[in-house]
Order: structure tokens, then C-alpha cells, then sequence
């Protein structure tokens, strides 16, 4: 039988490649400033119940002096009790690993869904607090020995003690039995009015017996707080269809930061101002990214750098590029406060022209914030510029100004193919056998582009929807109609108007 063979036929090729999730690296000043903004959540907690879990469980772990792998054992053991708890009651959306629980309970298999390998309800050690671990760190519920679990600053209140001595009583020797699952249903993850729901919500909203004291808390506590405002006051002000849609809305764009008696007086909504504005330029070249891999999978398989040039000029307005900014929509009213340029110049062009708008926009965007809205904007690079942050496209502009339209688009291929190569170069992995790992979906080879697998067009996460989530399983939103609205609790415990 003929054998194709790539290369010598005793050796193996010595280059792996596997997809990177950031392929142009253009997201890090975005989720440096969301680690600052957000702290004690991030993308992957969703779920409020978790984070009482951890902190009885923390408390529980020292008091009896478990070791890591004891740790360990009852986490797994307790996230399969959550697990099944909410496969029986039918939770929507249910908790962190029902699905692979469910599939088990399917083939008969219970007894295994705790321990590692196949047929577990997780295949990391440490199950769903490798997602909890450092928000929960953050928020001072547990604290870590080596890997095992204790005490955080926090004192676990005695009614969370109560709420937890019997699952952790009964995971500590052996996992539930599914015959048991019902006597924990309290437990569920949409369960409301729980033991744990004050403790959690003073915790998030930096109060104790309903009322903030700056002095009582840390810095990550009072941001958390701030942030919690900003959001419930977005919620106020603007009537919008979810939480980010209400923060740009407040925040990012129009007067309110200097005229609303609320946002006015937190200075970190100007970091938001900044952030969410610069989340558009991410998010724009993150959809021109996906759309060139596409273009190349979509095609023959491969494509030469003409046919790149080709396709993201195809559907460009015949203009130069002074034509087309001059074209594009006011960024800031006559008294210099943010429009909605980045949303509304997306009618009536194709997505290629509308993405190379909104990042001509960001360059703009340099010229009319100040403050902590450019820094976090530009993010904190030390003042050097970054390539195809918002600076590099500003330069661009001014290379380009008198040229066509789609002599600046393929200047911007050429920029994105340079800086995927490196950033794949810059996370090139040699493991112990000298076999290179190459991160990258998109590969040159001869003066051809071939491409593995398709990019993300997603934009990266600003972790305000699980904010917003968490903060209605505390009882500081009502989702239960169309758009979500401040609760009485939140009103207080914020401090917003009624």
C-alpha cells in the first residue's frame, strides 16, 4: 500500500499545534483592568451558593486539620452532592457540572462521579473551586495552606455552619448516595431566602448590619462595592435589556458621570468609562481576527497574503481614509461627553468597514478622555505604546490619511499576521522530549496561510453579567420581567436613591 510520509519515516514531526485563545493578544489591558474593577468574581463564578460552600467547608477543614488531599476528597464529594441535587430538582440552569452528572446517573453510574478519571463529574483535581479558589481568596471567605482549605478573614457565621454540618459531616467519610440527594435540597443553587444569603450579600456589598464603614474594609471590598453601585445605578438610570447594555449606557456613553449625585462621586465609573470604551476596540479586532481565519478555512484551505488583501477590501467604501473618519459618526457632544459612535456606526456597513470604524473611533478616543478614563482606556503600559492598541491604529491613521480605504485595511493585515506570529512565538512550549508546541490557529507555510480551526468573534468578558447574576441570587435584583431592576435591599445597602 503507497505511504505518504511527511520527512524522514523513523522520525515523528517535532511541531505540535493547538489553538491559542488570544490569538492578536490585544485583550490583556482589557482583563488586567476587569482583575482590578472586579474583584472576588470572575468569568467562570456564577453561582453564589458556591462560595458559602467553600467557606464552611474552609472552616470545617481546619477545625478537623484535613490535608490537601483530604481537601480535595471532600470538595469533589461536596460539588457531586450540589451536582445531584440539582439534576433531581430539575434546576435551570443548574449547577456547575450537572450535565456530566446527569450523563452518569444515565449509564447507572454514582458511585465514581466523585473520584478522578473516567466517569467523574469533573476532570480537574480540583473539580469547580479551581474556578472559586481565587475569588474566594479575594473575598477574604477561605484562605489557603499549601492547597488546603481555611479559615478566611471573615468569621463563618454559625447559621452557614448549621446550614453545611450535614453534607460536610457525611463527605468527610463517604460521597452521598443517591438515595439521599432529597435531604439536601435546601442546598440547591436556586434555592433563595437560604441561610447563607445576608452573610454573602454583606460580603459582596461591603456592609455589616446594613451600613458601609470604609474603614472596616480592604480596598478589593470597597472596588467590589463601588462596582456594585455603578451597576445598580446603571440599572436606575437607563432601561436597558441586560446588565453590560446598561453600563455602557450610563457609563460609558453621555452626562451622567458628571451630573448623576451617584456616579458623579465614584471615581472608579471613570475607570469603567474607560474600560467599556476600550472593550470596543477588543472586541473589533477580535471580529476582523476571526473573520480573515474564516475567510481562509471557507476557501481553498489555504490563502496567499494577495488573497487576503483581496477579501478585506472587497466590500470597502471606494474612499480615502480621510473621507471615511470625516464620514463617521460625532464621538462626543458639544460639551465633550462620550456618544454612542462605536454602536451606531455598525448600521448600514458591512462588518469588515464597521470593525475598522469602531478601532479608527478608539484612536479618537485618546484626544477626548482625561483622567482615569484614558488610563484605563489605554491601559497601564507605562506609557509605551502597544502594538494594535489604540496608539498603533492612531499612527496607522496618520500613514494612511490621503490613501484609500483599503490601502489602511491591508496595512492591518499585514499588522494582525505579524503580531499572531508573535504571540504564538511568545507562548512556544518545548517539552521534555523537544517536541515545540506552537498556540496558534492560523499557520504560514511557503507563502501560504492555512488554518486549523476557526477563531472565537466573541468578545471578552467583562464579568458584569455574572456580577449581575450573583447579585439577584442575593436578592439586589429583579429579573422576573423584561429588564433587571434595584430591589429595595440594594437601594439600602448601596446607598442609591429610591
Amino acid at each position: 500500500m503507497p505511504m505518504r510520509v511527511e520527512g524522514p519515516a523513523w522520525s515523528e514531526p517535532g511541531l505540535d499545534r493547538n489553538g491559542g485563545r488570544y490569538p492578536l493578544g490585544v485583550e490583556a489591558p482589557v482583563m488586567a483592568m476587569v482583575d482590578r474593577l472586579v474583584p472576588g468574581a470572575s468569568t467562570l463564578t456564577r453561582f453564589v451558593r458556591y462560595y458559602s460552600l467553600y467557606w464552611a467547608l474552609a472552616e470545617f477543614a481546619e477545625r478537623r486539620g484535613l490535608d490537601t488531599p483530604q481537601c480535595r476528597t471532600m470538595v469533589r464529594r461536596a460539588e457531586v452532592a450540589l451536582g445531584l441535587v440539582s439534576v433531581v430538582l430539575g434546576e435551570d440552569p443548574p449547577a456547575h457540572g450537572a450535565d456530566h452528572v446527569r450523563k452518569q446517573l444515565g449509564k447507572g453510574n454514582v458511585e465514581s462521579l466523585a473520584e478522578l478519571g473516567p466517569g467523574a463529574y469533573s476532570p480537574r483535581q480540583w473539580g469547580f473551586w479551581s474556578q472559586y479558589n481565587g475569588p474566594s481568596v479575594v473575598l477574604g471567605t477561605v484562605k489557603l495552606d499549601a492547597e488546603a482549605l481555611r479559615r478566611g478573614r471573615h468569621p463563618l457565621p454559625v447559621d452557614i455552619r448549621q446550614m453545611y454540618r450535614p453534607l460536610l459531616e457525611l463527605v468527610e467519610h463517604r460521597p452521598v448516595a443517591l438515595d439521599e440527594v432529597s435531604g439536601f435540597a435546601s442546598l440547591a443553587v436556586q434555592s433563595a431566602n437560604t441561610a447563607d444569603i445576608d452573610a454573602l450579600r454583606g460580603l459582596f456589598t461591603a456592609t455589616r448590619a446594613g451600613s458601609h464603614v470604609p474603614g472596616e474594609w480592604l480596598g478589593n471590598d470597597r472596588t467590589r462595592r463601588a462596582t456594585m453601585r455603578i451597576l445598580a445605578r446603571s440599572v436606575q438610570l437607563r432601561a436597558a435589556d441586560g446588565w453590560v447594555d446598561a453600563m455602557r449606557s450610563a457609563v460609558a456613553f453621555g452626562d451622567a458621570l458628571s451630573s448623576d449625585p451617584v456616579l458623579s462621586n465614584e471615581e472608579r465609573a471613570l475607570a469603567w468609562r474607560g474600560l467599556l470604551l476600550r472593550h470596543f476596540s477588543v472586541g473589533a479586532w477580535r471580529k476582523l481576527w476571526a473573520q480573515l481565519v474564516d475567510h481562509v478555512q471557507s476557501g481553498a484551505g489555504s490563502a496567499t497574503k494577495d488573497d487576503l488583501y483581496a477579501w478585506i477590501a472587497q466590500d470597502l467604501s471606494d474612499v480615502s481614509v480621510q473621507q471615511f473618519v470625516h464620514g463617521l459618526p460625532a464621538q462626543v457632544d458639544a460639551h465633550g461627553q462620550p456618544l454612542a459612535a462605536e454602536t451606531e456606526v455598525r448600521d448600514g456597513r458591512s462588518e469588515v468597514e464597521a470593525d475598522l470604524a469602531v478601532l479608527l473611533i478608539g484612536s479618537r478616543r485618546l484626544k477626548s478622555l482625561s483622567g482615569r478614563a484614558r488610563e484605563a482606556f489605554q491601559g497601564h503600559s507605562g506609557g509605551r505604546g502597544q502594538y494594535l492598541d489604540p496608539r498603533w491604529i492612531d499612527y496607522q491613521h496618520r500613514e494612511h490619511e490621503g490613501r484609500s480605504l483599503a490601502d489602511f485595511a491591508r496595512a492591518l493585515v499585514d499588522d494582525m499576521l505579524a503580531q499572531s506570529t508573535r504571540v504564538a512565538q511568545r507562548k512556544l512550549k518545548v517539552d521534555a522530549n523537544g517536541r515545540m508546541r506552537l498556540f496558534a490557529k492560523l499557520h504560514e507555510r511557503n507563502g501560504r496561510y492555512f488554518a486549523t480551526q476557526r477563531e472565537g468573534a466573541g468578545n471578552v468578558g467583562l464579568r458584569i453579567e455574572q456580577l449581575g447574576t450573583m447579585a439577584t441570587q442575593l436578592g439586589l435584583f429583579d429579573v422576573s420581567g423584561a429588564r433587571p431592576v434595584v430591589t429595595d435591599a440594594a437601594t439600602q445597602l448601596l446607598d442609591l436613591p429610591a
